[in-house]
Protein backbone atom coordinates (compact mmCIF):
# COMPACT_ATOMS: atom_id res chain seq x y z
CA UNK A 1 0.00 0.00 0.00
CA UNK A 2 2.92 2.40 1.25
CA UNK A 3 4.63 1.90 -2.65
CA UNK A 4 1.30 2.61 -4.39
CA UNK A 5 0.89 5.62 -2.40
CA UNK A 6 4.14 6.53 -3.24
CA UNK A 7 4.33 6.16 -7.15
CA UNK A 8 0.95 7.84 -6.90
CA UNK A 9 2.13 11.04 -4.97
CA UNK A 10 5.07 10.87 -7.56
CA UNK A 11 3.07 11.04 -10.40
CA UNK A 12 0.98 13.85 -9.07
CA UNK A 13 4.47 15.78 -8.05
CA UNK A 14 5.31 15.18 -11.99
CA UNK A 15 2.15 16.48 -13.24
CA UNK A 16 2.47 19.59 -10.86
CA UNK A 17 5.33 20.05 -12.45
CA UNK A 18 4.67 19.50 -15.94
CA UNK A 19 1.65 21.99 -15.69
CA UNK A 20 4.01 24.40 -13.90
CA UNK A 21 6.43 24.39 -16.93
CA UNK A 22 3.95 24.48 -19.77
CA UNK A 23 1.80 27.10 -18.28
CA UNK A 24 5.25 28.94 -18.40
CA UNK A 25 5.76 29.12 -21.39
CA UNK A 26 1.98 29.58 -22.61
CA UNK A 27 2.37 33.18 -20.91
CA UNK A 28 5.19 34.60 -22.62
CA UNK A 29 4.88 37.18 -24.71
CA UNK A 30 6.88 39.22 -27.51
CA UNK A 31 8.69 41.87 -26.30
CA UNK A 32 8.81 45.41 -28.25
CA UNK A 33 10.28 47.81 -26.16
CA UNK A 34 12.97 49.90 -28.11
CA UNK A 35 16.08 49.76 -25.96
CA UNK A 36 19.70 50.71 -26.79
CA UNK A 37 22.65 48.67 -25.67
CA UNK A 38 25.71 51.14 -25.71
CA UNK A 39 28.78 49.28 -24.91
CA UNK A 40 31.72 51.84 -25.49
CA UNK A 41 35.18 50.48 -25.34
CA UNK A 42 35.33 52.68 -22.06
CA UNK A 43 33.44 50.67 -20.23
CA UNK A 44 34.54 47.17 -17.67
CA UNK A 45 36.93 45.35 -20.05
CA UNK A 46 38.73 42.49 -18.41
CA UNK A 47 42.59 42.87 -18.28
CA UNK A 48 45.20 40.24 -19.15
CA UNK A 49 45.34 39.39 -15.10
CA UNK A 50 41.72 38.72 -15.54
CA UNK A 51 42.08 35.09 -17.88
CA UNK A 52 40.24 32.55 -15.34
CA UNK A 53 37.31 35.43 -15.12
CA UNK A 54 36.91 35.41 -19.07
CA UNK A 55 36.80 31.96 -19.48
CA UNK A 56 34.38 31.14 -16.27
CA UNK A 57 31.12 30.02 -16.64
CA UNK A 58 28.63 33.38 -16.27
CA UNK A 59 26.56 33.39 -13.16
CA UNK A 60 22.97 31.47 -13.17
CA UNK A 61 19.90 33.90 -14.86
CA UNK A 62 17.34 35.10 -12.75
CA UNK A 63 14.40 32.65 -12.36
CA UNK A 64 11.60 33.23 -14.50
CA UNK A 65 9.89 31.39 -17.58
CA UNK A 66 12.66 30.93 -20.57
CA UNK A 67 11.58 33.57 -22.79
CA UNK A 68 11.29 36.78 -20.18
CA UNK A 69 15.20 36.12 -19.82
CA UNK A 70 16.27 36.53 -23.44
CA UNK A 71 16.47 40.34 -23.62
CA UNK A 72 18.30 39.73 -20.01
CA UNK A 73 20.87 37.27 -22.12
CA UNK A 74 21.39 38.91 -24.84
CA UNK A 75 22.85 42.26 -23.15
CA UNK A 76 25.11 39.79 -21.85
CA UNK A 77 26.23 38.55 -25.12
CA UNK A 78 26.60 41.52 -26.68
CA UNK A 79 28.99 42.72 -23.72
CA UNK A 80 30.46 38.82 -24.51
CA UNK A 81 31.48 39.96 -28.30
CA UNK A 82 32.89 43.22 -27.75
CA UNK A 83 35.28 41.36 -25.32
CA UNK A 84 36.07 39.07 -27.73
CA UNK A 85 36.91 41.23 -30.15
CA UNK A 86 39.30 42.89 -27.57
CA UNK A 87 41.13 39.49 -26.78
CA UNK A 88 40.17 36.96 -29.54
CA UNK A 89 43.04 34.38 -27.54
CA UNK A 90 40.75 34.61 -24.13
CA UNK A 91 37.13 33.86 -25.62
CA UNK A 92 35.31 31.74 -24.20
CA UNK A 93 33.96 30.20 -27.51
CA UNK A 94 31.26 27.87 -25.44
CA UNK A 95 29.78 31.27 -23.08
CA UNK A 96 27.28 32.05 -26.18
CA UNK A 97 27.76 29.23 -28.27
CA UNK A 98 26.63 25.84 -28.63
CA UNK A 99 30.36 23.72 -29.17
CA UNK A 100 29.94 21.11 -31.77
CA UNK A 101 27.75 22.53 -34.24
CA UNK A 102 28.41 24.59 -37.29
CA UNK A 103 27.86 27.77 -36.11
CA UNK A 104 29.88 27.52 -33.29
CA UNK A 105 32.97 26.41 -35.19
CA UNK A 106 32.60 29.16 -37.90
CA UNK A 107 32.88 31.43 -35.07
CA UNK A 108 35.59 29.60 -33.25
CA UNK A 109 37.52 29.59 -36.93
CA UNK A 110 37.14 33.62 -37.21
CA UNK A 111 38.86 33.87 -33.27
CA UNK A 112 41.69 32.05 -34.08
CA UNK A 113 42.30 33.68 -37.08
CA UNK A 114 41.88 36.88 -35.57
CA UNK A 115 44.35 35.66 -33.00
CA UNK A 116 46.86 34.66 -35.61
CA UNK A 117 47.09 37.57 -37.14
CA UNK A 118 46.48 39.93 -34.15
CA UNK A 119 44.01 41.52 -35.46
CA UNK A 120 41.53 43.46 -32.83
CA UNK A 121 39.81 45.81 -31.44
CA UNK A 122 41.28 48.69 -28.83
CA UNK A 123 39.23 50.47 -25.54
CA UNK A 124 38.43 54.32 -26.82
CA UNK A 125 38.87 53.53 -30.40
CA UNK A 126 35.04 53.33 -31.91
CA UNK A 127 32.19 51.65 -29.95
CA UNK A 128 29.51 49.19 -30.96
CA UNK A 129 25.53 50.61 -30.32
CA UNK A 130 23.40 48.08 -30.43
CA UNK A 131 19.26 49.27 -30.84
CA UNK A 132 16.89 46.06 -30.00
CA UNK A 133 13.51 46.64 -32.35
CA UNK A 134 11.70 43.60 -31.19
CA UNK A 135 12.30 40.09 -29.67
CA UNK A 136 10.09 37.40 -31.07
CA UNK A 137 9.80 33.52 -30.16
CA UNK A 138 9.00 30.12 -31.01
CA UNK A 139 8.08 28.19 -28.49
CA UNK A 140 7.65 25.38 -30.51
CA UNK A 141 11.57 24.83 -31.17
CA UNK A 142 11.96 27.17 -28.26
CA UNK A 143 13.88 29.79 -30.14
CA UNK A 144 13.87 33.74 -29.68
CA UNK A 145 14.99 36.26 -32.45
CA UNK A 146 16.47 39.36 -31.55
CA UNK A 147 16.05 42.23 -34.16
CA UNK A 148 17.66 45.21 -34.00
CA UNK A 149 19.92 47.99 -35.13
CA UNK A 150 24.09 48.38 -35.02
CA UNK A 151 25.71 51.43 -35.52
CA UNK A 152 29.87 50.12 -35.52
CA UNK A 153 32.39 52.97 -34.96
CA UNK A 154 34.71 50.18 -33.78
CA UNK A 155 38.39 50.09 -35.18
CA UNK A 156 40.43 47.35 -36.00
CA UNK A 157 43.98 47.15 -35.97
CA UNK A 158 46.18 44.21 -37.68
CA UNK A 159 49.30 44.98 -35.26
CA UNK A 160 50.26 48.52 -35.71
CA UNK A 161 48.37 49.06 -38.44
CA UNK A 162 45.03 49.57 -38.80
CA UNK A 163 42.89 46.73 -40.58
CA UNK A 164 39.32 48.35 -40.44
CA UNK A 165 37.53 51.34 -39.93
CA UNK A 166 34.73 52.21 -41.76
CA UNK A 167 31.75 53.27 -39.73
CA UNK A 168 28.79 51.09 -40.87
CA UNK A 169 25.39 50.64 -39.53
CA UNK A 170 23.32 47.34 -40.37
CA UNK A 171 19.49 46.10 -39.49
CA UNK A 172 20.35 42.74 -38.49
CA UNK A 173 19.11 39.69 -36.62
CA UNK A 174 20.29 37.33 -33.71
CA UNK A 175 18.74 34.06 -33.13
CA UNK A 176 18.96 32.70 -29.81
CA UNK A 177 18.34 28.84 -28.46
CA UNK A 178 17.30 27.59 -25.33
CA UNK A 179 19.81 24.83 -24.71
CA UNK A 180 20.92 23.28 -21.54
CA UNK A 181 18.73 26.01 -18.97
CA UNK A 182 20.41 28.92 -20.78
CA UNK A 183 19.90 31.21 -24.01
CA UNK A 184 22.80 30.60 -26.45
CA UNK A 185 23.48 32.26 -29.94
CA UNK A 186 23.22 29.94 -32.96
CA UNK A 187 23.03 32.44 -35.87
CA UNK A 188 23.46 35.87 -37.38
CA UNK A 189 21.87 37.85 -40.33
CA UNK A 190 22.19 41.37 -41.65
CA UNK A 191 19.50 42.39 -43.55
CA UNK A 192 20.34 45.90 -44.60
CA UNK A 193 23.83 46.77 -44.39
CA UNK A 194 25.22 51.07 -45.51
CA UNK A 195 28.76 52.79 -45.02
CA UNK A 196 29.45 56.31 -43.21
CA UNK A 197 25.39 56.18 -42.58
CA UNK A 198 23.44 55.29 -39.24
CA UNK A 199 20.45 53.73 -39.97
CA UNK A 200 19.32 53.28 -36.82
CA UNK A 201 18.63 57.16 -36.19
CA UNK A 202 15.83 56.55 -39.08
Amino acid sequence: MNTKFRMTRKLSQLLTLCCFIICGCATASNTNTRTTFNFSPTTSLAQPDDTAKMTQKPAPLSQGAPFDLVAEKFEAFVKWRRDCSYKPRLCNIGEFTIIGTQFSDDFAAMMREFAANNIVARPGDGERKVTVETISHDETTMTAIVHGCVYDTVVLYMGAGIYDDKVASSLSSWTMQWHNDDWFWTNYQIHKKVYSQNLCNT
